[in-house]
């Protein structure tokens, strides 16, 4: 940081491309030489996107520093579903032309590939900017900020006899058909005031977004493949044929699918068209019924519960179908790469085509590991004579000079700093409007604690130094302070 923050981030950002020729970096800087934006990635970010780029979350939740400039991330799933990262960025201003410029730089990182679907926050900033740069991809809403604006705008009409929260929950998670999604929202709209309906409002303009990309309750990342096949419940083809494409994690889904079509009825009610339902054992409510519309010329299937869509594997009524129609394994259409083991299999190029090493610090490892071998077998056997490990010592001194002598003629220099100099970061002006994720109680109950015992770690300093004044206080924490007087 001796020049600077912002010639300390360009000056990683020159080491980073030296590493690794994929590394992609875009600085927004303004005439006044302020750094007001930044976009990175690197190999790693750049195979992920190419391979699981179907699906993103764009999130600017979170501040850095002192500064408040946001932290924007681009994340996704990976065919194991455990988390993946496409690009980062840095925002002083989060207005239209910041996240424009944002966007148009990922994609450029990119090749210019978009996504399908984007999912972020309740901002409108980002759906202008995303509606003019990528207008052809389908913009979500997360959820978790969803609940976060209910409870700010609903909360506080909830009483005893009508918790306005939880009718807003159904309409989110448990309406599944527009009439019934239709009647609730209609419903909710007669009891909230005026601000409530306002922001119900834009919520209900965003209700294809929101209902076509309904999140799974409960994702598990598995961070490891598994080195056996896994275990097959019942033996039929079309559960070998997922074991052996699928990942772990993902056939353990489909195969939780096989199970459900084996305990379902189907009813046939005109050409094409079927009805898939659930039988019910124990008392247990029954499923409900779903249409499914199957395709013989094209091999098409298509089910009301939007499954594939929304998942990307079939779902059990389909498999209903399919059995039915004496098909015993999965239509090629419906294996999406990203799910199988081969999903990384794919050779990745850069925007200058290049082919892309997702781990660019390979063979530096590698060779450094020869290296070592070799100096292992001369330490090894130098280190029994006394005479040895003097000469092998003063061998290496003299071989770090020479390797030091032979850095410098070869860089030439550090080079002119002055230019680099003038660099810095944008101020931002006010407050952080974004907002920041609330503390957990634990994080509270942490954050406290640790402030306590500071404060006791400091008063048992300030005792000390009463006992003992002779005692230089610059080696303890007062530093800062010239003599006790100060203190």
């Amino acid at each position: 940081m001796q020049y600077g923050a912002a010639v300390a981030m360009t000056k990683y950002f020159a080491k980073r491309s030296m590493e690794d020729s994929s590394f992609k970096h875009f600085e927004d800087t303004s005439e006044e030489g302020e750094i007001s934006n930044v976009v990175w990635t690197d190999a790693k970010m750049i195979a992920s996107y190419v391979r699981f780029g179907d699906v993103v979350i764009f999130d600017t939740t979170f501040g850095t520093n002192n500064e408040k400039w946001a932290v924007g991330t681009f994340v996704g799933f990976n065919h194991l579903r455990e988390i993946v990262i496409f690009g980062a960025a840095l925002m002083c201003d989060q207005n239209i032309e910041s996240f424009e410029w944002v966007f148009t730089k990922f994609l450029e990182a990119h090749g210019g590939k978009k996504c399908i679907t984007m999912f972020t926050d309740q901002d409108a900033a980002i759906a202008h900017a995303l509606e003019k740069i990528m207008p052809d991809t389908k913009h979500g809403l997360c959820t978790w900020h969803i609940n976060k604006n209910c409870v700010k705008h609903l909360a506080k009409l909830n009483d005893k006899d009508n918790h306005i929260t939880k009718k807003f929950n159904a309409c989110l998670y448990r309406y599944e058909e527009e009439k019934e999604f239709e009647d609730a929202i209609n419903f909710l709209m007669e009891q909230v005031d005026d601000e409530g309906k306002k922001w119900l409002d834009f919520i209900y303009i965003s209700k294809e977004k929101v209902l076509e990309q309904n999140r799974e309750k409960e994702i598990k990342s598995e961070y490891a493949m598994r080195s056996k096949l896994p275990k097959l419940k019942f033996k039929m083809p079309i559960l070998c044929e997922a074991s052996n494409l699928y990942t772990p994690k993902v056939f353990e889904l489909f195969q939780a699918e096989v199970e459900l079509f084996m305990l379902s009825h189907i009813e046939c009610l005109e050409g094409n068209t079927y009805t898939v339902g659930k039988f019910a054992i124990d008392n247990e409510i029954p499923c409900k019924s779903r249409q499914v519309v199957w395709n013989r010329e094209d091999q098409m299937i298509s089910c009301s519960c939007k499954k594939f869509e929304r998942v990307g594997i079939l779902c059990w009524h389909a498999l209903k179908v399919l059995d039915r129609e004496d098909i015993k394994v999965i239509p090629p259409r419906y294996i999406l790469n990203r799910w199988t083991k081969a999903a990384k299999d794919v050779a990745v190029v850069d925007i200058e085509g290049r082919r892309v090493i997702e781990d660019p610090m390979l063979d530096v490892r590698n060779r450094k590991a020869d290296m070592v071998r070799i100096g292992d077998s001369i330490f090894d056997e130098a280190a029994y004579i006394e005479e040895d490990t003097h000469f092998v010592r003063n061998m290496l001194l003299e071989m770090q000079q020479k390797y030091q002598q032979y850095k410098e003629k070869r860089s030439g220099g550090e080079g002119n700093l002055t230019t680099e100099h003038s660099l810095h970061l944008k101020k931002k002006n006010g407050g952080d409007r974004r907002s920041k994720r609330i503390p957990s109680c634990i994080e509270k109950k942490k954050r406290a604690k640790k402030a306590k015992n500071k404060t006791i770690s400091n008063s048992q300093d300030l005792i000390r130094m009463s006992i003992n004044p002779s005692q230089d206080i610059s080696e303890g924490n007062f530093g800062c302070f010239s003599d006790l007087e100060d203190l």
